[in-house]
C-alpha cells in the first residue's frame, strides 16, 4: 500500500512538473517580441534607437513624437516609453516614403507631475529617414532619455500640534528647502530628452537584439 501511494504521489509530482514546464514555455514565448509579417497593412518597420539613463527607480513620463511625411505621405504620432531594458521603439503603421520627426512632447504618467504645462518641443536635429516596402529601417539618430536624481527629499514635519505662528514658520522653512532642491537639480544641467547621433556600438546591440524577434526573417534588413 505504501509503495503504491509513493508511486501515485510520484506520478502526480511528475505531471505537475511537466505542466509547470509547459506553462513556463508558454509564458516566455508570449513575452517574446514579435513583428507582424509584411502585408498591405504592415509594409514597413521603423526602428527608433533609445537609450535611457536614470538614477530613479522608474521614469515618470512618456514621449510623444510627431512624424510628418513628405510627398503627400500621411504622418502619425508615435509614443515612446522609456524603459532601461529596451534598446529601441518601433512602428509598423507608416507607408513607404520619406519622413521627418518634427516635434516631441513629454507627458507625465498617471499619478505623476512634470511641473508646468506640457508644451511641444521642436526637434532641432535633422531627423529624416526613408522607409522602403518590406524593409526594416533603423534611423541614424537615437533618443537619449535622462531622469536625474533630485537628491534626498526632506520629510514634512507634522504640524498638527503647532499654533498658527509655528505652522507659518515651518512652511517657510519647507519653502526654502524646496528652492534648494530645485537649485541642485538645475546644477546637474541634464536635458530630459534629446536626439543624439547613433554610434555603431549601440547599433550593433540593436541588431543583436533584433535577431531574437519573431518574424524578423520575413523582413529585409539594412
Amino acid at each position: 500500500m505504501y509503495e503504491k501511494l509513493n508511486k501515485y504521489s510520484g506520478e502526480i509530482a511528475g505531471k505537475s512538473f511537466l505542466n509547470l514546464i509547459v506553462l513556463t514555455i508558454f509564458f516566455l514565448s508570449g513575452c517574446a517580441m514579435k513583428f507582424p509579417v509584411p502585408d498591405e497593412t504592415n509594409q514597413t518597420i521603423l526602428i527608433i534607437p533609445v537609450e535611457t539613463r536614470q538614477t530613479l527607480g522608474h521614469f515618470v513620463f512618456t514621449l510623444d513624437l510627431s512624424i510628418k511625411g513628405s510627398s503627400g505621405n500621411e504622418g502619425i504620432n508615435h509614443t515612446v516609453e522609456p524603459n532601461p531594458k529596451m534598446l529601441f521603439s518601433y512602428n509598423t503603421q507608416l507607408k513607404p516614403g520619406k519622413y521627418k520627426i518634427t516635434k516631441m512632447i513629454r507627458k507625465a504618467k498617471p499619478g505623476f507631475k512634470l511641473g508646468g504645462k506640457p508644451r511641444p518641443e521642436k526637434v532641432r536635429d535633422n531627423v529624416e529617414f526613408e522607409l522602403e516596402k518590406g524593409k526594416i529601417t533603423i534611423i541614424d539618430k537615437m533618443i537619449l532619455f535622462q531622469q536625474p536624481d533630485p537628491g534626498k527629499k526632506s520629510q514634512r514635519k507634522d504640524m498638527r500640534g503647532m499654533d498658527k505662528a509655528e505652522q507659518a514658520h515651518e512652511r517657510q522653512k519647507e519653502k526654502v528647502k524646496r528652492k534648494k532642491e530645485q537649485k541642485e537639480m538645475r546644477k546637474q544641467r541634464v536635458r530630459f530628452v534629446q536626439f543624439v547621433d547613433l554610434d555603431e556600438s549601440f547599433k550593433t546591440k540593436i541588431l543583436e537584439e533584433l535577431k531574437e524577434v519573431e518574424n524578423i526573417d520575413q523582413w529585409k534588413m539594412e
